[in-house]
């Protein structure tokens, strides 16, 4: 059986929530791009394959750059 650890929680009692560190916002970038693309395209008339190309190319490069120039190390930053 699983007990619930409440010091181990990310909800400050009183203070509200935690604020997203910067992963949390790479990971959210990552669908906005892939949309803001397929808009994109389909705002200035261009084949959808060619804004999801182009949203996914910007997208896989917010990856690589979480992964490999600022990887994440330890646990959730401060």
């Amino acid at each position: 059986m699983s007990v619930r650890d409440p010091s181990n929680d990310d909800i400050v009692p009183g203070a509200g929530l935690v604020s997203p560190s910067k992963y949390d916002l790479l990971l959210a970038a990552v669908p906005t791009l892939l949309v803001a693309g397929a808009v994109g395209a389909a705002r200035l008339a261009l084949p959808a394959s060619v804004g999801t190309g182009l949203g996914s190319l910007l997208a896989a490069l917010l990856v690589g750059y979480g992964l490999f120039v600022e990887p994440p190390v330890g646990g959730r930053d401060t």
